[in-house]
């Protein structure tokens, strides 16, 4: 059978992330992207890292499964072969601030008139218009100031931290938009321009604790949602970490307390309820922090699949790599991630490695 989007073809110029992201995810889902770099490339390419391939790690995980062409998007020759090919193209997606598209000539209006059938994609750090809308926007601004650091991270000691959450979500967000457009094309035989923002990407995915904060006014901190969810960091004697997630079934607690051998605690005032468990959970915390260190992590993990308790290990990546589902799964290789959707009617290739800059300018430039 052919893959889902076999006969989608996309055009992607885009940089650094959101946008080659989005593309990447149509990819795996069989579309023939052609990645568009200026002669200097993605400067993705030049990230920190190593490896055996003539890019860096990082630029191989995001451009993956493509064929990349190098045009100079300011010369006539350039602009002209990309509207040769956006004139073909099922889909484009580009992530340049709002007016740059326009000003270099392949705007969402010029191929539209061109390519009635193109869903254009663009994606911009805090959206087309507003009083932010033409300032920079990297992951770290828009993570800042959409919540998701306020979520993870204390305010009286401020650090960035990873991954790049609204890079990545407005990248997921570009490729719900374009299928969606491609499925109204097939009733309508029009494609549309679909408008994907970095900060509406995020906020949508923290519509729990926005909801939160307008319905009561709770703004959540860092420990909020482990506590409202009444899940557990514990050690064993082994010094390896885990997690426990007992959420709202009374059971995992019931279970938990035989697990741990301390059956005292179910008549404990401060834990005899998931409120009171939510109100002293810091106290609750140090109890099973100090009983799991009894015992190394392996014992505790049969110990809590006997009695059916949900928990895992608090993995590095390293640890990620070797953990036996993911390796049973087969999510990832020699080099990356490996999708982890499977369709009962095609069966996956493996991707193919990210290009090398401009190595399909023949074979696309001259069809």
């Amino acid at each position: 059978m052919p893959a889902p989007l076999d006969d989608v073809r996309v055009i992607e110029i885009g940089r650094y992330i959101s946008g080659p992201y989005a593309a990447k995810l149509l990819a795996d889902l069989g579309a023939d992207v052609i990645k568009v770099e200026s002669p200097d490339g993605d400067p993705m390419r030049r990230w920190q890292g190593g490896g055996d391939r003539p890019y860096s790690p990082q630029f191989g995980a995001y451009n993956r499964g493509k064929r990349g062409v190098t045009l100079d998007l300011r010369s006539p020759d350039g602009l002209a072969d990309l509207l040769r090919l956006a004139g073909d193209a099922d889909v484009l997606i580009e992530n340049f601030r709002p007016g740059v598209a326009d000003r270099l000539g392949f705007g969402w209006e010029r191929l539209r008139a061109r390519n009635p059938r193109l869903v254009y994609c663009s994606i911009t750090g805090f959206g087309p218009d507003g009083p932010y809308a033409k300032r920079p926007a990297y992951d770290t601004v828009i993570s800042a100031l959409g919540g998701m650091y306020g979520h993870l991270v204390p305010l009286d000691t401020p650090r960035p931290v990873g991954p790049a959450f609204s890079d990545l979500l407005s990248g997921m967000s570009a490729a719900q938009g374009i299928l969606a457009a491609l499925h109204a094309r097939s009733s309508t035989g029009e494609g549309q321009h679909v408008e994907v923002s970095m900060l509406g990407a995020l906020t949508d995915f923290l519509t729990e604790a926005v909801s939160t904060y307008l319905e009561t006014g709770t703004v959540v901190a860092p420990g909020t949602r482990a506590a409202r969810a009444q899940a557990y960091g514990c050690v064993g004697s082994d010094g390896l970490p885990f997690v426990v997630h007992m959420s709202v079934p009374e059971k995992f607690w019931r279970g938990l307390l035989d697990v741990i051998e301390r059956p005292d605690l179910a008549d404990d005032p401060r834990f005899a309820t998931r409120e009171a468990r939510y109100r002293n959970y810091d106290a609750l915390d140090a109890i099973l922090k100090a009983e799991t260190g009894k015992h190394p992590r392996d014992e505790w993990f049969e110990r809590l699949t006997a009695a059916d308790i949900p928990h895992g290990a608090l993995n590095t990546v390293a640890g990620l790599a070797q953990d036996r589902q993911v390796r049973h799964l087969g999510l990832i290789d020699d080099h990356e991630t490996v999708p982890g959707t499977r369709f009962s009617a095609w069966e996956r290739d493996r991707p193919a490695p990210a290009p090398d800059l401009g190595a399909h300018n023949t074979e696309v430039l001259d069809a």
